[in-house]
């Protein structure tokens, strides 16, 4: 336990005995170009401190929380003054080649200590393309993907760091291990951010010591571990969520009150001290600066959104999320279903409103067409709905195509796979024509973009759009759920869509590590022409979404 206001003194007289510690304070420059400095963060410096000498430990974190940037100086002070090899393992070798690229390469040419450390060629800057090894001072760094099998059978190392420990491979994982058996002082860090309870990060920080950092209250001096619910938010009997203390300060446990973290001092506590592996959770929450009230903002905007509210614990709080609600139930269809009768005709009235079209391809083309309406929130606002009016299967893409004529589609999302090419050829078919706009739609895990809610990337020139399948299956179950979906109510006679909607459940795919909508054998093609309206609606939005309701 060290005030803040001793970090510094203390550090600096003690750079000898904590070496990570004293080239973090006299060399290192973060990801800014700054220097180090541990008055914001005091959670880190226990680590930094006692790092160089323990076998290892795991880190189940928020995001900027500090600890990659621990991990980066790690590797270099094992190998570039203790002589060691150092293994730096990232999910694939495409992020380890930006890492390498924008952050470990400018770092070392510009940070004097580290230069001189660099061989020759390094040092003139004519090595920056060797991405996967390091030669720094008397030892080795090695940056690999976890997607590279025989990056893992061709070295030994002394130090093995796998960041972002649940989006890596794990058999290769496993091999990696193996190569620490030569080294006479091994050392073992897994760091990520959490995905569900128990496996992962979560999982190895369940079965170490379990450490979390505690604050004092300024107030009664009760030692507590910040909570987003126990400390920050409550919820009113009206359901709606409210800060604690407007001004955004922690409420004490004890004491009830509102107390001023500057208090400058906190403490790491483990729940199971007699355990020999050190794990630390890490959230945002811990950091002096961090804005409560910034954070209350993210909290409600991610209510009712499934997606962003695993985020939110993941990303902010550095804790597991478990999603709730398994599958779509027959209650929420039947809810849903209080439209007028099915369309079967289309025709001029369509013209003059947004006209979204979602087709999954398999044996037969199975359509989703939706009109898109404002209506009254109840609460003095508006919230979008989409309303199916036509949903059916075809034949042929030339019958698709004269449904997207009929009812004046704006935007159409069609599966691009298996039928690429005469999915291509309707894409073309409604090129240049100004009335319809057709989209291929690829499936692939990919990280939130800005504030989307299931990562939709664009390429403009092919008209194809990526998104990531089970966050989009997540975005549909939320409109389906919170009101935002609507069906014609006679939509029950459409054969096999009760089934098909009905037939994703989402469940935990082991050898990921994540939550994923699977359908086992059964068919689900209504159910993926619903999501694929939902993306033609994003995309005749410019982007934009109606999640918030």
């Amino acid at each position: 336990m060290v005030g803040l206001d001793g970090y510094r003194a203390t550090l600096s007289g003690t750079a000898a005995l904590a070496p990570l510690l004293g080239l973090a304070l006299r060399a290192h420059r973060n990801t800014r170009g700054d220097p180090m400095q541990f008055r914001d963060r005091p959670y880190l410096v226990e680590l930094y401190r006692d790092l160089p000498r323990i076998e290892g430990m795991d880190v189940c974190k928020g995001v900027q929380t500090g600890v990659s940037e621990l991990l980066l100086l790690f590797a270099l002070e094992r190998s570039g003054w203790s002589g060691k090899i150092a293994a730096y393992v990232l999910p694939t070798y495409s992020v380890r080649d930006r890492f390498v690229q924008r952050r470990v390469n400018p770092l070392v040419l510009s940070v004097p200590e580290y230069r001189e450390r660099l061989g020759g060629d390094e040092r003139s800057g004519k090595a920056g393309g060797n991405l996967k090894l390091k030669r720094f001072g008397p030892g080795a760094i090695l940056f690999l993907g976890s997607n590279t099998p025989t990056d893992f059978v061709e070295f030994t190392a002394d130090v093995l760091i796998v960041d972002e420990f649940d989006q890596c491979d794990p058999a290769n994982l496993a091999k990696a291990r193996d190569r620490l058996r030569a080294s006479d002082s091994p050392q073992f860090i897994r760091i990520g951010n959490p995905t569900l309870p128990s496996v992962g990060i979560a999982g190895v920080y369940d079965r170490s010591d379990r450490r979390r950092w505690f604050s004092r209250c300024s107030r009664c001096d009760h030692w507590q571990s910040i909570g987003w619910q126990s400390h920050i938010v409550d919820r009113e009997d009206s359901g709606k969520w409210r800060l604690r203390d407007p001004s955004g300060l922690p409420v004490c446990e004890k004491c009830g009150r509102g107390f001023d973290r500057g208090a400058k001092i906190g403490s790491w506590v483990a729940e199971h001290p007699d355990r020999v592996r050190r794990g630390y959770r890490l959230s945002r929450l811990d950091a002096v600066s961090e804005d409560y009230r910034s954070l209350f903002g993210e909290w409600v905007d991610a209510q009712g959104d499934s997606s962003a509210l695993a985020a939110f614990h993941t990303s902010v709080l550095g804790e597991p999320f478990e999603f709730s609600g398994a599958r779509i139930t027959m209650e929420m269809l039947a809810d849903a279903s209080v439209g007028e009768p099915l369309d079967y005709a289309g025709g001029e009235s369509y013209s003059d409103r947004l006209v979204t079209m979602g087709v999954d391809v398999g044996s037969v083309l199975n359509v989703s067409v939706s009109v898109v309406e404002e209506e009254d929130s109840g609460d003095g606002g508006t919230r979008v709905v989409r309303r199916a009016v036509f949903v059916g299967a075809f034949r042929t893409f030339e019958e698709v195509a004269d449904l997207i004529r009929r009812f004046r589609v704006s935007v159409c999302v069609i599966d691009a796979m298996p039928e690429t090419r005469k999915a291509k050829e309707l894409r073309d078919l409604f090129l240049g024509t100004g009335s319809s706009q057709i989209w291929l739609c690829r499936f692939a895990p990919t990280a939130r973009v800005g504030t989307h809610p299931y990562g939709l990337k664009q390429e403009w020139r092919e008209q194809v759009v990526t998104v990531d399948r089970t966050q989009v299956f997540d975005v549909a179950f939320d409109d389906l759920r919170d009101g935002r979906r609507e069906f014609p109510e006679d939509i029950f006679t459409v054969l096999g869509w009760r089934e098909q909607m009905r037939a994703p459940v989402r469940v935990l795919n082991d050898a990921r590590s994540r939550i994923v909508w699977t359908e086992g054998s059964a068919p689900d093609h209504y159910r993926l022409a619903d999501v694929y309206d939902r993306i033609a609606f994003d995309l005749a939005s410019s982007g934009g979404s109606y999640n918030a309701g």
